[in-house]
């Protein structure tokens, strides 16, 4: 597209909305497409906002608790004279039913009843309470030589926010009058039941200042905050551990007797961070010791004899102690403590001990990603393997249970992030966040950061998606360190500015006054041009189309990162660990069944109608199960 005579030419922005008629094809897709968008992002967004127990509970129902029982009726169906497998679907049901919910229900009866008992910092992680317990310390007393209370802490823990956003060396007056005043509002807000909108108001703010003075803006994840050197936290928990800490420790310091506030507020601290490290133990032992309990229970339902079986042998040899070669094994720990102090400094330090209890916190009622791991192996598939009633069982348990964990806790993860570097290539935009000096690395290394679970190369969240891109002047260097953001993260500006025409057609006008083109510039033509212009009509108004927290970019970027979400919670889950897994299991243990008892019994205990059809169909399978 040729722009001549620019000033006349520039599309014009009202309140934020462009109103020059222009067809815009990139913006929105037809049909089908955008509802199955709609659907992807919406499965997304729940599960983000319900961290990992959403995303697991809805990954176990659709992926096992349902189509596993389902299979189970189906289970040596052709070979049980067509009956229903009604036994092997019972165990497979209780089995299921029980398991991933007890992961989650426990924590949230215990927390909510430990709440009442022991107070709301419970539910604060261990590093959050030491950090605001020093903030309490280092400024106990107000201008008045009084206790601080509550509004008084929250605004002393705001200012600790902000200095540390705006890396200054102490406290600034300006950093203390805008502490005030999102406390007040914090405050007014819990008053009138509106803490929910006050919580999003402050989280802007933090998140705008934080964006303004990040030193380094392209590798900076503007939606958490520091609450001291080694503590980061999201913006909107930092909020709810605050007031929580408020409500339970500063009222109990205020209305102490006790002369030195500071030695009682640091022995406060520490009992609060024991009691959270003794809950989060106790949440882990009660998890795991249910877990011991369901393969008792599933066993139970199932009945005497292993039912994966039935059908294929007669029914009197089902209890023949030869199937059976497993002896169940003891498992014994002994925990020892040390003194209060120097146990609660040793819980929060940065030390081997230190990150190993923080790393096995519950996040509220979420399991963390090392506890999920420790559930998954000690709490899961240790006890069923223990407890499997034949070897045949014990081999289906350690192909079904290792493969879920596998597939739950690491594949999963690690396609998303391979599926966002595919969208990322085809878009230009930025959908996951990368360390400093991800581009100078090997190639190993980069393929390593994309295949891990958690570190490595991050997934942006929603709330970092819309941090990124909404607000762009209130990066530090404007325009110029949004366009650095694109470029540091492996983006293309080309594809970026042309997500619209609206900003294709004013990046054009401006890059052609420089005897460019925005077809065949690179990142840093763009980047230096843009920065030239910064003040011109063109690149304001291409700011104005970043205002919106739901501009066209933003809602992209979160629909590329939402799509393969909810096809693998809807469909590739169910699918291999829902139907495939339960039909590749009956198909091999018919298969080993008939080699060893064919040979070992000279075919007389084996079920005549029974026959196995290695190229039957797992699809086929399921339909019968209608007939």
């Amino acid at each position: 597209m040729q722009v001549s005579q620019v000033n006349s030419n520039i599309p014009k922005v009202n309140n934020g909305r462009i109103s020059r008629n222009i067809n815009n094809k990139n913006q929105s897709f037809k049909g089908i497409g955008v509802a199955v968008d709609k659907f992807a992002l919406g499965v997304a967004n729940a599960i983000e906002n319900g961290g990992l127990v959403l995303s697991f509970t809805l990954q176990d129902m659709l992926g096992t608790n349902i189509p596993r029982p389902v299979m189970g009726l189906l289970r040596n169906k052709k070979e049980n004279k067509g009956k229903t497998n009604i036994r092997f679907a019972a165990k497979e049901f209780v089995r299921e039913i029980l398991t991933g919910p007890s992961m989650f229900i426990i924590p949230a009866i215990m927390l909510s009843v430990a709440k009442k008992f022991v107070g709301k910092t419970i539910n604060v992680p261990m590093k959050v309470i030491k950090s605001l317990g020093d903030i309490h310390a280092n400024q106990a007393l107000n201008n008045a030589g009084g206790v601080i209370n509550k509004q008084e802490f929250i605004q002393n823990a705001f200012a600790t926010i902000i200095k540390n956003a705006k890396n200054e060396p102490n406290i600034s007056e300006t950093t203390i009058e805008k502490a005030n005043e999102l406390a007040k509002l914090l405050t007014e807000q819990v008053n009138k039941n509106g803490t929910k909108e006050a919580i999003k108001q402050i989280s802007e703010e933090f998140i705008n200042i934080s964006k303004k003075y990040a030193k380094d803006a392209a590798h900076t994840n503007f939606t958490t905050v520091k609450l001291s050197d080694n503590t980061s936290v999201p913006v909107k928990d930092a909020i709810n551990f605050i007031t929580s800490y408020a409500d339970d420790v500063v009222e109990k310091v205020r209305t102490s007797n006790t002369q030195n506030i500071e030695e009682l507020i640091k022995n406060i601290t520490n009992k609060k961070v024991i009691s959270r490290f003794a809950m989060n133990t106790i949440m882990f032992a009660a998890v795991m010791t249910f877990l011991q309990v369901i393969p008792k229970l599933y066993n139970k339902a199932e009945g005497k004899e292993n039912a994966g079986l039935k059908g294929l042998m007669k029914e009197e040899t089902l209890n023949d102690s030869s199937l059976n070669d497993i002896k169940p094994k003891e498992n014994k720990t002994s925990p020892s403590f040390g003194s209060a102090a120097s146990f609660a400094n040793k819980l929060t330090s940065s030390g081997l001990f230190g990150k190993i209890v923080q790393g096995a916190e519950f996040e509220g009622i979420n399991v963390s990603f090392p506890l999920l791991l420790s559930v998954m192996g000690f709490g899961i598939i240790l006890p069923r393997t223990v407890q499997a009633k034949d070897k045949y069982d014990r081999e289906e348990i350690l192909r079904r249970d290792v493969t879920t964990c596998a597939v739950m806790c690491f594949a999963e993860k690690a396609l998303r992030k391979w599926f966002s570097k595919f969208n990322e290539t085809k878009s230009g935009l930025v959908l996951a966040a990368k360390e400093t000096g991800f581009k100078t690395q090997g190639l190993l290394k980069r393929l390593f950061d994309y295949s891990r679970p958690i570190k490595g190369v991050k997934l942006l969240s929603s709330d970092q998606i819309v941090s990124n891109y909404s607000g762009i002047d209130n990066y530090k260097d404007g325009i110029k360190g949004f366009c650095d953001f694109i470029s540091e993260q492996g983006g293309d500006l080309r594809k970026v500015f042309s997500l619209t025409e609206e900003s294709k057609l004013l990046v054009e006008s401006v890059l052609q006054k420089e005897g460019a083109s925005l077809s065949s510039a690179n990142n840093n033509t763009i980047t230096s041009i843009l920065e030239k212009a910064k003040n011109s009509d063109e690149v304001k108004q291409l700011i104005k189309l970043f205002e919106d927290k739901n501009n066209p970019w933003v809602t992209k970027a979160r629909t590329l990162n939402a799509r393969f979400t909810a096809l693998s919670v809807i469909v590739l889950v169910p699918v291999l660990l829902g139907f495939f897994l339960p039909w590749f299991n009956e198909k091999t243990t018919k298969r080993k069944f008939t080699e060893e008892h064919s040979v070992k019994n000279n075919d007389t205990n084996i079920n005549n109608n029974f026959l196995i059809k290695n190229n039957s169909e797992l699809f086929s399978d399921i339909a019968n199960f209608t007939k």
